[in-house]
């Protein structure tokens, strides 16, 4: 195997080693450095570099492991071209040191070498097939993975790869099997806090959004060395095969492509249809029969809807969608009049008497409702219906009954708040960790759907508070209090948190 890799790919390269349990030296170079990374059945035994700090016998001379003299007395029976692993054979047979102790030294010197390849932007990688032996060092598979992961944590230009995760829509999720013991490995609290809400139903962005913005970096750069050795997935997967960063990253390039194309689109056509006429916004001729009005219409309505939108671009030109649609709807109307003149109407909006124009639009836009925006609403009540049940189930106690009418309520609209708070309601009266992580969940969205109600946001601290998580108590509770300041039952929860 030959390949060039950046800072990006190094870690694929090093779980693909892993995965296909390879034998033999991954050889990392660029410019005059080398280093030297050996696997056993894709586990890494030792490493070695051009560089002093890396150096099996420099580094044991210099913590005082060996001296100078024993380095050279051992050094002197080895062949050119020896390896770390025959001096630390020879030193052992010596007894000039433990294999216990010249181990330890490997494992600093290995995590060193992959740390320092993975701060190169780019090198040249090759692989040398070799037959696997009996190591003096002590590996495993867990400290394998631990050196893959330490290793991402410092990879140098991870800004491209972190826009790219938190730009992409796709939930994530564990493998099933697991391929690595995942529980078995050392993991600081907020990686274990972050792996633990990993249940298939969130993306990265949801993910990282509960933690402390300085705690993003890290657990990002560990959510992708996961995604590289395979322990997480994403759902649905990016592209067929195991994940690689260049379709993530291509992916995420592509779609902001497409959102400033549709910017673009979005901005010219606002411009244009606040000037022109409604036969210059619907592109007809004066002499334009009904079914061409009607099929020009039809295509721009098609052209500019939001459901063709991405949702960031629809989120940020909301107000300009909102004419460029109300523009449409007033010149097909215009235009479909049976008593309309054949002579051009005057560019620009027309003239109306005070009070009337807002009254014939609203008039215009009833009558070209679409029949999505009346099943809309016939879902929204049908929803409704199911929220004053689950209600008043919970008031009677039903607490299992008011679950499934909040769920029914939520598939009809899953966009009004009231029902997540209904649901994160009865879900946290169980005590058990399932049942409150999910009412978390829902209070949490609660509080994006509508995050201009206090309560969802009083709700969802004191549920952090009853866990003991009382940092993020007091940011709920004090966001609350923003909407509300001075309300007595929010400054007492604020009062008492660290009781």
């Amino acid at each position: 195997m030959q390949t060039e890799f950046s800072s990006h790919t190094l870690a694929e390269v090093l779980s693909d080693l892993y995965h296909a349990e390879r034998s033999g030296v991954l050889v990392l170079s660029q410019q005059d450095a080398e280093k030297r990374i050996h696997f056993d059945r894709g586990m890494i035994v030792f490493a070695e570099s051009t560089t002093a700090d890396e150096d099996l016998g420099a580094v044991l001379v210099r913590d005082g492991r060996v001296s100078a003299g024993a380095l050279a007395e051992a050094s002197s029976t080895l062949e050119q071209g020896a390896t770390a692993q025959d001096l630390a054979r020879a030193l052992v047979q010596r007894d000039l040191i433990s294999r216990a102790v010249v181990s330890q030294s490997m494992a600093e010197i290995v995590d060193r070498v992959v740390q320092s390849a993975f701060s190169w932007e780019e090198g040249h990688a090759r692989f040398e097939e070799e037959v696997a032996t009996d190591s003096i060092f002590e590996t495993d598979i867990l400290t394998t993975v631990e050196v893959i992961l330490n290793g991402v944590f410092c990879m140098v230009d991870f800004e491209t790869v972190y826009e790219a995760m938190r730009g992409t829509d796709s939930r994530i999720r564990l493998r099933e099997p697991t391929p690595i013991p995942v529980e078995r490995l050392t993991l600081s609290a907020t990686h274990g806090f972050i792996l633990s809400r990993v249940e298939g139903n969130t993306g990265v962005n949801d993910l990282l959004a509960i933690l402390p913005p300085e705690e993003e970096d890290t657990a990002a750069r560990f959510l992708f060395g996961l995604l590289v050795l395979r322990v997480l997935e994403y759902d649905p997967p990016l592209s067929d095969g195991n994940f690689r960063v260049g379709d993530l990253v291509r992916l995420h390039a592509d779609q902001q492509a497409l959102e400033r194309f549709q910017e673009h689109s979005i901005q010219q056509k606002y411009e244009q249809v606040r000037q022109q006429n409604p036969y210059d916004v619907l592109g007809v001729g004066t002499s334009a029969s009904r079914t061409e009005i009607e099929r020009a219409y039809e295509q721009l309505k098609s052209q500019y809807g939001r459901e063709r939108l991405l949702p960031k671009v629809r989120e940020q030109l909301r107000s300009r969608i909102s004419v460029i649609e109300s523009r449409l709807v007033e010149a097909f109307l215009t235009l479909t009049q049976p008593t309309r003149s054949t002579a051009p109407p005057p560019r620009g909006p027309a003239p109306a008497e005070p009070g009337q124009a807002s009254a014939d639009f609203a008039l215009r836009v009833e009558l070209d409702r679409p029949q999505s925006m009346v099943e809309a609403d016939k879902a929204a009540q049908v929803a409704d219906s199911y929220y004053a049940k689950g209600k008043k189930c919970m008031r009677e106690g039903d607490f299992h009954n008011a679950i499934q009418y909040g769920k029914l309520a939520i598939s009809h609209n899953p966009s009004d708040a009231r029902y997540f708070c209904l649901l994160a309601d009865c879900q946290v009266r169980n005590p058990e960790g399932r049942w409150q992580r999910m009412a978390e969940e829902n209070y949490r969205r609660a509080t994006q759907l509508d995050p201009w109600n206090a309560d969802y946001w009083v709700s969802l601290g004191r549920l952090y508070k009853r866990r003991g998580m009382r940092l993020r108590a007091r940011r709920n509770f004090e966001e609350a209090l923003k909407l509300v300041p001075n309300k007595p039952e929010i400054l007492e929860e604020l009062a008492n948190i660290d009781r």
